[in-house]
């Protein structure tokens, strides 16, 4: 007898098994690579300057004198003067300026800069740490360092995580209004009744945040142009003596305290400057501007016993926009300044 195989059963079997073996085949290709998938990681470090600017807002804890404490606050960075590295404003109940002074890696290290300088709680300031992208939206701060406090200093840690609120620095929030170029024209008023023109023009940047003034004027004094520095840091305005570099006769903070008095001694010269208002609108013949509003009283020994009294306007963005002076000690003194024109090349 001769055995015979069923031939449909071969049939099946021989349609079926390329389909099975390509399943197969498919499973092995697939598994793995569904096996190995999964997220990039953030690169922290392929982060550019241009990424780390603008104004981040967040939680910051504070650890100062065994005590934990929490804050909500702001860090706005943006390029410096040379444009290689960012500086920026930070803002935790008071504010300072931030300074980089090396990137690498997507990490910007900085320095923390004391504003208030006169203050003997501070003589031991030190301040300092680094920011990077955690996320694309999301910065890493941590600081450590010595603060003001008792014997001058305080040691303190900070860190915290802050969310990007605006890509863009605004001006206004700090003293931008420096640029070599620039020229401010006031209308000048004398308390002998003289009526003239003042014109400012900043020649030249003798170095980071120092600029060089010109000062011109058609007022009948001895001197019909004259030279004198500013000192233009984000966080401080600092009118020089002359062209000093290192004298400087007084000084508008970033950080000053509403009817708190500052005191700069300069030589035999004494000036107090009091921030007697924040946020107050001008309007002059240049246009309408929003100032700080200073009440100045100076007195300058060294060139015969001069006394100056006045108010000052000063807008962070566009410099100072009207000067109101009394009791004068001259008759050829100025009784009030106003900004007529501004240029901004």
């Amino acid at each position: 007898m001769v055995h015979r195989e069923n031939q449909s059963v071969y049939t099946v079997n021989y349609t079926i098994l390329p389909k099975v073996l390509l399943f197969l085949c498919l499973v092995l290709f697939i598994l793995p690579e569904q096996a190995c998938k999964k997220e990039t990681a953030y690169d922290s470090s392929a982060v550019t300057l241009n990424q780390l600017k603008g104004t981040w807002r967040g939680r910051m804890t504070t650890f100062k004198n065994n005590t934990l404490i929490e804050k909500n606050g702001d860090i706005t960075l943006f390029s410096n003067t040379a444009g290689d590295l960012l500086d920026g404003i930070f803002e935790l109940g008071q504010i300072n300026f931030l300074e980089g002074f090396m990137f690498q890696d997507g990490i910007l290290y900085f320095n923390l800069i004391l504003s208030d300088s006169t203050n003997p709680q501070c003589s031991n300031w030190s301040l300092g740490g680094f920011v990077f992208l955690q996320e694309d939206n999301v910065m890493i701060i941590r600081m450590a360092g010595n603060e003001c406090g008792p014997m001058g200093k305080q040691f303190i840690t900070y860190e915290g995580s802050l969310i990007l609120v605006n890509p863009n620095m605004d001006p206004s929030a700090y003293f931008s209004f420096a640029q070599n170029g620039r020229t401010w024209t006031y209308e000048t008023q004398l308390y002998n009744g003289t009526s003239c023109e003042v014109q400012q023009t900043i020649g030249a940047a003798a170095s980071s945040y120092l600029y060089t003034v010109t000062e011109t004027n058609n007022c009948g004094w001895p001197q019909t142009q004259k030279q004198f520095n500013w000192l233009v840091e984000p966080f401080r305005l600092s009118v020089m003596d002359g062209t000093s570099e290192t004298d400087i006769l007084y000084s508008f903070y970033l950080d000053a305290v509403v009817n708190k008095t500052y005191r700069f001694i300069s030589g035999d010269d004494t000036t107090y400057l009091t921030l007697t208002n924040t946020d107050v609108p001008v309007n002059v013949t240049a246009g309408s501007y929003t100032c700080g509003k200073y009440s100045i009283d100076s007195r300058m020994h060294s060139s015969g016993d001069i006394t100056t009294k006045g108010t000052i306007y000063l807008s962070k963005q566009y410099g100072f926009i009207k000067m109101d002076y009394s009791a004068p000690s001259d008759s050829s003194n100025i009784q009030s300044q106003v900004l007529s024109t501004v240029l901004f090349p």
